[in-house]
């Protein structure tokens, strides 16, 4: 669903606004769910039928019994559950009708953010730019024209420009896009910078599938597909094969989102040539593969490791790359959501000198990130030496020794934590926690004078000191040694620009089992320039924090379990996983369906 500043081409001052929406209006997609209706800082209505739907606007029906008034031209909230889909607009009511015991009326969606082509001054770092998007227009173009295309929706590719007022640009951009153009201003030094950031030089400039023999295709076709990636600072890159082709998906916040669609020789051809660059053996179609390489991006001196791994299905090998190394700057504790009380608790353990912290969540919830975050800060305070041992490195820190896990079992987890105790380190990452040895060298580490950091596969904080014994630790190793346990998880965080306020339903506060909380003020995505329509921009983590201070810790020696942990902590009013979902639910950092996931696995 688009707004309305969506339908507009800027030409110089002259803005001429096309009849896309209109067009769009008039042929309405028939269509049925529910939606909610909100006045204010109440529910109107709760209960209304969908009965079309545009990106303008929708038709709805309330039933009998309604004895309430509906006004036209009011402005309301609305909330539509439609064909597997949920999104909330501000609207106004543009008509009312009233058929027997039913009342009929019609809303057309209201730009709430309020951005303007002609007058908004776009910040262009904060731009999510669409790789797809802005690799139409050759590099030499767009440094030449200081133009970059970074979104397209509902048939409108939105430009940032250096001088809006170039009738000619606006010319030259929809020959080559063949699409309506909207041009935004933002600041000339960022644009440039930004310019040089994406294309870097001319070479850039690549071939589409459809313009280059396959052979080449093969070449440029990869070099687009991880560039593209690396623009959109996607964590993989998946590469499906079906009876037509293939299909290309980027994970992007944890979510996949569609890329591109490329035919079965061009497929089998770009497998190829990844293959080849992970020095994998192309003659091998029938069994698993993996490998990983890195690719250095010359034009904007940029470098990313690759971590590759091929699969046979019916149709072909299918490929998944995990993107590493593409971002370290970013890796501080204060960019990864911590409240206050959660930062200085987790600070307080960096400044120790000796003792285990282990930071436990499901793969894909940020345990690793966190870590690399928390080494950063040791760096920065203190002169330490500090080995890792991972599988794989993910992020590559310089001031560090980082030693990778051998595929082969040549380099194990136990066997290089045994090695790194010889080479006098301060602090001792470990990867992941897999098995009794590794754990039991951890603990002893952690015992004889280093501070040592790891992470556990468990649900919650308190269910760590519980996986460690089950592993065979004992319980007094685990109690001496242990001093802090994270549980960590990602979220969607809402963009800032487009985010729009409604009170929260009975329903949804039974949802995350917190009654109190009906009518709260909360935040829906909504979609806008600047998180691509997308309503979400980035990610922030939960986290429940577990000390296991003396008293608690003579009780794990006693035999006391995750359940009595969880009831101390509850005491002593430690927040859950839940609890923080719902603090940054309350405070608008995300929404009440990325709380809900919570709720439903707690």
């Amino acid at each position: 669903m688009a707004d309305e500043y969506l339908s507009q081409s800027t030409h110089g001052n002259l803005a001429i606004v096309d009849n896309t929406n209109q067009k769009l209006r008039q042929t309405r997609e028939l269509t049925s769910g529910n939606a909610t209706i909100f006045a204010g800082s109440s529910i109107a209505i709760s209960n209304a039928a969908v009965e079309d739907t545009s990106s303008g606007g929708a038709g709805l029906l309330v039933h009998s019994g309604y004895s309430g008034q509906i006004d036209k031209d009011a402005t309301i909230t609305v909330t539509i559950e439609s064909n597997n889909r949920r999104f909330t607009r501000q609207a106004k009511i543009r008509w009312v009708k009233s058929s027997g015991e039913h009342i009929q009326f019609g809303v057309e969606y209201v730009n709430h953010v309020g951005f303007d082509a002609n007058t908004h001054i776009l910040n262009v770092d904060s731009v999510r730019v669409d790789p797809a998007c802005a690799l139409k227009v050759p590099a030499n173009i767009a440094l030449r024209q200081k133009v970059l295309p970074f979104l397209e929706l509902d048939g409108v590719v939105h430009v940032v420009c250096a001088d809006i007022k170039n009738t000619t640009v606006v010319t030259l951009l929809e020959r080559l896009l063949k699409k309506t153009v909207c041009l935004w201003a933002s600041d000339t030094v960022k644009l440039d910078n930004k310019l040089k950031q994406i294309y870097g030089d001319v070479k850039l400039s690549l071939p589409t599938a459809q313009q280059a023999p396959v052979a080449m295709t093969a070449v440029s076709l990869g070099e687009e597909l991880l560039y593209a990636a690396y623009m959109r600072q996607a964590s993989d890159i998946h590469i499906d094969p079906t009876f037509d082709g293939a299909i290309i998906r980027f994970r992007i916040d944890g979510q996949l989102e569609h890329y591109n669609h490329i035919n079965t020789n061009i497929f089998t051809e770009l497998v190829s040539r990844l293959k080849v660059m992970s020095y994998l053996d192309i003659s091998e179609k029938r069994s698993p593969q993996d490998g990983r390489f890195s690719h250095h991006f010359q034009s904007i001196a940029r470098r990313i490791d690759i971590r590759m791994a091929t699969l046979p299905t019916k149709y072909g090998e299918r490929v998944t790359m995990r993107l590493l190394a593409i971002q370290t700057a970013s890796l501080t504790l204060e960019n990864l959501g911590f409240d206050p009380t959660h930062k200085r608790i987790i600070e307080s353990f960096l400044r120790r000198i000796q003792g285990l912290m282990i930071m436990t969540g499901p793969t894909g919830s940020g345990k690793t990130t966190t870590l690399y975050a928390a080494i950063r800060m040791l760096l920065e305070e203190r002169k330490v030496n500090i080995i890792t041992i991972e599988d794989p490195i993910e992020y590559e820190i310089s001031g560090i020794a980082q030693c990778e896990v051998d595929a082969a079992d040549k380099v194990s987890f136990a066997k290089a934590l045994r090695s790194i105790l010889r080479h006098d380190p301060d602090v001792v990452m470990i990867g992941e926690i897999r098995d009794k040895e590794t754990a039991d060298i951890a603990i002893k580490a952690a015992l004889t004078g280093h501070m040592v950091l790891g992470t556990l596969h468990t649900n919650s904080a308190a269910a760590t000191v519980t996986r460690l014994i089950d592993m065979g630790v004992e319980p007094y190793l685990v109690a001496a040694a242990l001093r802090l346990a994270v549980a960590q998880r990602l979220l969607r965080r809402l963009c800032e620009h487009c985010r729009i306020s409604r009170p929260m339903t009975e329903l949804e506060a039974i949802a995350i089992n917190r009654t109190e909380l009906v009518g709260s003020l909360i935040f829906e995505p909504s979609g806008c320039i600047y998180c691509g329509g997308k309503g979400y921009a980035g990610r922030i983590g939960l986290y429940e924090l577990l000390e296991l201070r003396e008293d608690w810790a003579r009780g794990v020696i006693d035999g006391e379990g995750e359940a009595d942990l969880v009831v101390k902590m509850r005491d002593e009013g430690i927040k859950s996983l839940l609890d923080d979902a719902v603090d940054k639910l309350l405070e608008g950092l995300t929404s009440i369906s990325e709380v809900i996931q919570i709720a439903s696995s707690w």
